[in-house]
C-alpha cells in the first residue's frame, strides 16, 4: 500500500504520504510506466535514498501528471506547474505538500529519543517547560523544520526565529511563528500521528 495517506485542503492544498514498501527494481518499473525522468537519479550508493527519490516522483504523479521539481539556488524546491511544493523524508516513508498559492512545509519524523540528545539547539526555556514526552519533542522539531522549509532560506536559528504558539494536546491545529529580519508571519499548522510517525506540515 505505497500511497499511505493523501488529503485535499479546499482546492490549492494537497497532502500525500508514501509508505516505501517496494524495493527499488519495482519503484523504477512504476516511474517508467508513468514516464519519469530517472536521469536526475541523485548519484549515490544509498538505495534508501534513491528509492525517497523515485518515491517522491510517484506521490507527486498522483496529484499531477508531467510535472518536474526545479531547485533554486538555496536548495528549495518548487514545481514547473508554478505551485509551491514541500518534500519530507523519514525512514521508509516519504511526505509532500503542494500549495497553489503560498510557501509551504511539511516534516515527517520518527518517534524516537535521539531529538533529545539536540532539544537545546531548537527549544527555548519556555518551550522545555512544556515538553511532557519524547513524542511532544519531536512534534515540536517537525514543526520548526517545517517553519523552516516554509521559509526557504538559510541563516535561520531554530531557537531565536522560529516560535510554537497555542498548542495543545486536545487539538490537532497549532499556530507557528517564523520571526526573522526580513520577514515575520504567524502561520497555522496541523499534525498528524501515522503508525510511529508525527506529520506536521503548514496551513
Amino acid at each position: 500500500m505505497p500511497l499511505f495517506h493523501q488529503k485535499n485542503i479546499a482546492n490549492n492544498i494537497k497532502v500525500g504520504v508514501w509508505h516505501i514498501t517496494e524495493n527499488q527494481d519495482d519503484l523504477i518499473k512504476q516511474s517508467s510506466l508513468l514516464n519519469i525522468d530517472l536521469t536526475k537519479l541523485p548519484v549515490t550508493k544509498s538505495e534508501s535514498r534513491i528509492k525517497q527519490w523515485i518515491s517522491t516522483r510517484l506521490l507527486l504523479s498522483h496529484f499531477f501528471k508531467d510535472v518536474e521539481i526545479i531547485y533554486d539556488e538555496l536548495g528549495k524546491p518548487s514545481l514547473s506547474n508554478h505551485w509551491n511544493i514541500s518534500i519530507s523524508h523519514s525512514g521508509d516513508y516519504v511526505a509532500i505538500i503542494l500549495n497553489e498559492k503560498e510557501n509551504c512545509g511539511i516534516d515527517i519524523e520518527k518517534i524516537s529519543t535521539k531529538v533529545e540528545r539536540i532539544k537545546h539547539k531548537f527549544l527555548n526555556e519556555d518551550d522545555l517547560k512544556i515538553i511532557t514526552s519524547h513524542e511532544h519533542l519531536t512534534l515540536y522539531w517537525g514543526a520548526k523544520e517545517a517553519l523552516y522549509k516554509y521559509y526557504g532560506k538559510k541563516e535561520v536559528l531554530f531557537i531565536e526565529n522560529l516560535f510554537i504558539n497555542s498548542f495543545s494536546n486536545e487539538s490537532n491545529y497549532f499556530e507557528g511563528v517564523i520571526n526573522m529580519p526580513d520577514f515575520s508571519k504567524e502561520i497555522k499548522m496541523v499534525w498528524d500521528k501515522i503508525d510511529n510517525y508525527l506529520l506536521v506540515y503548514t496551513l
